[in-house]
């Protein structure tokens, strides 16, 4: 998984901020608005947020003293520096910005030793009334972020080690031990492997950029290596936690670089997740994290190194904030969220409480954009499932074996891509299409058998698959040569 919007930006000023355009708030535009909402903070205390008039009040849990910024989106300048403290107090805010402007306000307070900030929470004024921003993905995000259950059962669920999530390997729970040595609490050991991550572990542009490098994601691989990208981080931050009892889950989705980025992706058709990130489970509920966000080190080759101060700004966002540049596709959870609805023009799924797909009708399958939180998919009796639609299981990372009904003839391009817990596809005889990058980057996918009858066999299908044994008529025997990287095994017969 890979952000490619990552070094710009981690590289914008010093703060990892994107450039904001000036809004278009004219004629029938109503921007969607909060009035308020509560961060959490990396010790647990809280502070409501909440608009009066120019003023924005704050309610803190504790007695601490608070420094805000006021940045200006546009250029990232700073315009205003505040000081409050106490556990009730306001500040001045409407009366430093423009109208229809978007500003970042950075939130910073002591804790654990340091000095902490609480990011991504965006402020603007228009027709005079100041308001916090609210993403057009903030509803799509609580949505999907409805899988994220809070009974015991499932928070077990997220304590287990996973495919890459190697909570119980004894070399990943003495590093677990020794970054957490000596915490007071869960909310301390979290924060310390989170600045473990983002202080000590390095962005790798090269990993990034390359497509035949066959890179490995787990936490013990990066751990050891000591670079990687975002799912990498992401899988080191949940296993972590997983080894101290801390229940986390890696969850995908959209990530934007900028503002301009994000207008232009979000809610639009076909995009698949680039992006990784975590949710923790402290203090009785879900919290959003984006270790790769905060990285204070970048990997660009050779010796080429760019550093930058580490932060907290994405640490334990509130969902209010964090969908300001983040999508949320799904999360790595068994159990699947129930719901029901069209995957095609005369087909239906249905997901189950256990994470099962269930898939009914006829002609050709798309599962719905974002909705790939299962681990199984079921073909029902009766059914005539003829193709699979591009993309249609891109991402599904849970899924550990597909069986292909004998009435499929077509799949369509990228139909598999990136399923990485993929370890055996059955392809019925009588498919007659494998179109392009099918398979590409199911890096656990061991064994394949093309069929007779398979007509085409499209580019790249297979890149990414070390670890592959592949049997393919003999018609096709160097279908992979000028693969960046081949499957393990090409059986020709």
């Amino acid at each position: 998984m890979i952000l490619k919007a990552i070094v710009s930006l981690i590289l914008c000023a010093s703060l990892t901020f994107g450039a904001f355009p000036r809004l278009n708030m004219k004629g029938d535009f109503t921007p969607a608005l909060f009035e308020g909402y509560t961060v959490t903070l990396a010790d647990g205390e809280t502070v409501e947020m909440h608009i009066i008039g120019d003023r924005i009040a704050f309610s803190s849990s504790v007695d601490r003293e608070y420094s805000l910024v006021i940045m200006n989106c546009e250029d990232l300048a700073v315009v205003r520096n505040l000081s409050g403290g106490g556990t009730s107090f306001s500040m001045d805010v409407g009366s430093y910005i423009r109208e229809d402007v978007l500003y970042y306000l950075v939130i910073y307070y002591d804790a654990y030793g340091t000095t902490l900030q609480s990011g991504d929470n965006i402020i603007f004024k228009n027709s005079g009334r100041l308001h916090f921003w609210k993403s057009e993905n903030y509803e799509f995000n609580a949505g999907r972020c409805e899988e994220l259950w809070t009974d015991q059962k499932s928070l077990k669920e997220c304590l287990e080690p996973q495919n890459d999530i190697e909570c119980d390997d004894p070399v990943l729970i003495s590093y677990s031990e020794q970054i957490c040595e000596g915490a007071a609490d869960d909310w301390e050991k979290a924060y310390r492997i989170y600045s473990y991550i983002t202080g000590e572990l390095i962005y790798d542009v090269t990993e990034a950029e390359s497509n035949g490098n066959g890179y490995q994601d787990s936490a013990i691989d990066i751990i050891r290596d000591g670079k990687g990208v975002c799912e990498g981080f992401a899988n080191v931050f949940v296993a972590l936690c997983r080894a101290q009892g801390i229940p986390a889950v890696v969850q995908f989705g959209l990530g934007y670089g900028d503002y301009y980025e994000l207008l232009n992706k979000v809610g639009n058709s076909g995009e698949y997740a680039d992006h990784a990130w975590a949710a923790v489970y402290l203090g009785g509920k879900w919290h959003y994290v984006d270790p790769t966000y905060d990285i204070s080190t970048i990997f660009f080759g050779d010796d080429d190194y760019e550093h930058v101060d580490t932060s907290t700004r994405y640490y334990l966002l509130p969902l209010e904030a964090f969908s300001n540049d983040h999508r949320i596709y799904d999360a790595d959870t068994r159990h699947g969220v129930e719901s029901t609805g069209s995957c095609g023009d005369n087909a239906t799924y249905e997901i189950t409480r256990d994470g099962v797909c269930h898939i009914s009708g006829e002609g050709i399958i798309r599962m719905p954009d974002g909705v790939n939180g299962f681990n199984k998919v079921v073909f029902e009796p009766g059914s005539n499932i003829t193709e699979i639609g591009s993309c249609c299981f891109c991402d599904c990372d849970l899924i550990t074996t597909i069986v292909l009904p004998d009435t499929v003839k077509t799949l369509n391009d990228n139909a598999f891509n990136t399923c990485e817990d993929l370890e055996y596809v059955y392809l019925p005889e009588g498919l007659i299409y494998i179109g392009k990058m099918v398979f590409t980057t199911c890096d656990e996918l061991s064994y394949v058998r093309v069929p007779d009858s398979a007509e085409v066999i499209g580019d790249w299908a297979f890149e990414g698959c070390p670890r592959l044994y592949i049997s393919v008529p003999s018609r096709y025997s160097g279908f992979a040569d000028y693969y960046n990287m081949k499957p393990m095994y090409v059986e020709s017969r």
